[in-house]
């Protein structure tokens, strides 16, 4: 499975958390399929990519990689 900078970042955070995609999604309202598609980087996420991180505390990594 391939995952973007991001989300290669997320998954690690999510593993070490013990935080499911299933879990982000709940919380986002969005299907488990659509945050994987975040993190592979499939989807842009409008907006939705930002929540993530929020959730996972990865505001930092996801501003170093806009720049």
């Amino acid at each position: 499975m391939q995952y973007s900078e991001f989300g290669l970042k997320a998954r690690r955070v999510m593993l070490q958390k013990k935080i499911s995609g299933a879990a982000i999604a709940r919380q986002l309202g969005v299907s488990t399929s659509y945050v994987s598609e975040i993190l592979k980087g499939t989807r842009s996420g409008n907006g939705r990519k930002e929540q993530i991180a929020e959730i996972l505390g990865l505001e930092e990594e996801l501003k170093k990689e806009a720049n």
